[in-house]
């Protein structure tokens, strides 16, 4: 239950999986186990996404996707059939299989897809107990003491606090958020900013 809910969170995760397909033209690709996009678990949302031109081959250009935050919002789009050059990716967090919407809809075999999401904590199973768990030293600690927390509520424990025990679970905690941050830098939305010229960078204006 615990690893479970620290999947959701971004600062829980270590790093970061790039997910790549190719387009095919169609409107929306699945995300999660068999899907398009093949992961143990349908993720609760995705992080960043960015388009590669795979035509002309030699020099792949990226282009960041604008990530549409809701239903509601990607419900408000007059022409999603609208066949073009990508500029926006909104993802519907269905279970057990997520869907991922394009628009425009790149062409296919053209573009190469790319979408950004958490890793993830190996969940305890009955079937992987007693296995070697691989994640790195300092979740060890924040697993032993945050357990610990949750047994002793559990088991009728909790109307007497332990504060060294929650001292504990509370500082190893904070030592694998402090680990895994990671700040992007402030991107003003594009109406805010006036246009110095081309970027040679981003090769975009």
């Amino acid at each position: 239950d615990m690893v479970g809910q620290w999947n959701t969170m971004r600062w829980m995760t270590w790093d970061l999986v790039d997910l790549a397909f190719t387009s095919t033209g169609a409107t929306s690709y699945t995300v999660g186990p068999g899907g398009n996009f093949s992961v143990t678990s349908a993720p609760t949302r995705i992080e960043f996404a960015y388009q590669r031109q795979l035509v002309p081959s030699g020099l792949n250009v990226d282009t960041p996707l604008e990530i549409i935050p809701s239903r509601e919002e990607y419900s408000r789009l007059s022409l999603k059939g609208l066949v073009s050059f990508g500029l926006y990716v909104f993802y519907d967090a269905a279970w057990p299989t997520g869907t991922l919407y394009l628009y425009p809809i790149p062409n296919p075999t053209i573009y190469q897809i790319h979408i950004g999401l958490k890793n993830v904590i190996p969940v305890f199973t009955a079937a992987t107990i007693g296995s070697v768990l691989n994640v790195p030293p300092a979740y060890i600690a924040a697993m032993k003491f945050n357990l610990a927390k949750r047994y002793r509520q559990a088991y009728g424990k909790g109307l007497r606090p332990d504060p060294e025990l929650n001292a504990l679970a509370r500082s190893s905690l904070d030592i694998v958020k402090q680990s895994n941050l990671q700040i992007p830098e402030l991107v003003m939305p594009k109406s805010l900013i006036k246009s110095s010229g081309y970027n040679i960078l981003s090769d975009q204006f």
